[in-house]
């Protein structure tokens, strides 16, 4: 044999014995990093599952606090309204004067519920109540406020009305 014809056999064993090697070892290797990666994956999540379940409580917790900060609570709205309403206008000095029904808007996927409520004060503890009901979040929105200035005649004394519509979408 010639020196070309040796270096030829030579290559093509060599290319021969690059595939079986790939086939009978290396793939089988591959395979089993790739079996081995999947598996340290698997562990390392399975090691951060109590501090995820330790986030998720106190998750949850935090969600309570806020769902109780917000008086979600199972009682009808309209009462609860109410509730709200009388605490914080005692606390504010403010009387209510008129609490009508509620009006109801059906549109085609939603209903809106305004309350309507007349407040009697000074200006700014007026306000402070209906900043109150805004915060709350729960109750909805203030859509409309109207100020009236009335003058009771017996005593002559000059006093402040606000007409208030408080909007839920639901």
């Amino acid at each position: 044999m010639k020196l070309n014809n040796r270096n030829r056999v030579l290559l093509g064993g060599f290319l021969v014995m690059l595939f079986l090697s790939y086939f009978l070892a290396v793939k089988e290797t591959m395979k089993l990093r790739a079996q081995l990666l999947s598996f340290k994956s698997r562990q390392e999540v399975s090691m951060n599952i109590p501090g995820q379940l330790h986030r998720l409580s106190n998750k949850e917790k935090d969600i309570d606090l806020k769902f109780k900060e917000l008086n979600l609570a199972t009682s009808s709205r309209q009462n609860h309204l109410i509730k709200y309403l009388n605490r914080i206008s005692t606390i504010n000095m403010v009387k209510i004067i008129e609490f009508r029904s509620p009006h109801l808007f059906r549109q085609e996927n939603s209903t809106n519920k305004t309350h309507i409520f007349t407040l009697e004060g000074y200006f700014l503890d007026i306000l402070k109540v209906v900043y109150a009901l805004e915060k709350q979040g729960s109750f909805g929105a203030v859509s409309h406020i109207s100020f009236e200035k009335k003058k009771d005649h017996r005593s002559g004394k000059n006093y402040l009305q606000a007409l208030v519509f408080l909007e839920h979408i639901q």
